[in-house]
């Protein structure tokens, strides 16, 4: 059910972040809720297009953007706010990764093969595509790749919340390297000024 609501980003949006709002800020969790829905609906006149599945993709950061905006309204500091935005942006994204995995089983039944695949072919090339640019290197433990552009970056800054892409985008793949069973390295982002982000999938021997 979570796989399928990702493809509906308000829904999803909506049941992820009212729960989470209730048990932090149980008094105004609809206030917020409200106010986030508001800052969706400014934002999304001006949503970047691209690629069918970067504009998926594009729609949750906007609302992790809009979560983000609404905190910071009512008063919420930018560590905390930036921590709720990237616990429930996790919550939506986490079962994507694991269904892929699941059904990376029908290319094969050896974990290096189905991870080589879901990251060479389906998420690299299907998911994250143009204007993603990645750089594909030589690995002797499992797959690596420099991204030398990233929209989602360039999103947030134009937004003016440049502090806010680790929570809404970089730390979601290390969710994803849990979900398929290999370890991601990652010594610098984009995001922090780097010249590009360094991917490096360590799939277990």
């Amino acid at each position: 059910m979570g796989f399928v609501l990702f493809y509906i980003p308000g829904v999803a949006y909506r049941r992820t972040a009212q729960r989470h709002f209730s048990l932090r800020f149980p008094d105004r969790s609809g206030d917020l809720w409200d106010s986030s829905r508001a800052w969706q609906s400014r934002l999304a006149p001006s949503r970047p297009r691209h690629s069918a599945s970067v504009n998926l993709m594009m729609r949750h950061m906007e609302w992790g953007c809009a979560l983000y905006r609404a905190l910071q309204d009512d008063g919420v500091d930018r560590a905390e706010a930036g921590s709720l935005v990237e616990s429930i942006m996790s919550d939506v994204y986490r079962p994507v990764p694991s269904v892929l995995y699941k059904i990376s089983r029908l290319r094969s039944s050896r974990h290096a093969t189905r991870v080589e695949w879901l990251l060479l072919r389906v998420i690299s090339r299907r998911v994250f595509s143009a204007p993603f640019v990645h750089r594909y290197l030589d690995s002797d433990d499992g797959v690596a790749w420099d991204v030398t552009c990233c929209p989602f970056a360039d999103y947030f800054v134009e937004q003016g919340v440049p502090e806010l892409t680790p929570h809404a985008a970089c730390n979601l793949d290390h969710r994803a390297a849990e979900a398929i069973g290999v370890e991601l390295v990652r010594t610098q982002t984009i995001a922090e000024g780097a010249e590009h982000c360094d991917f490096r999938w360590k799939i277990p021997a």
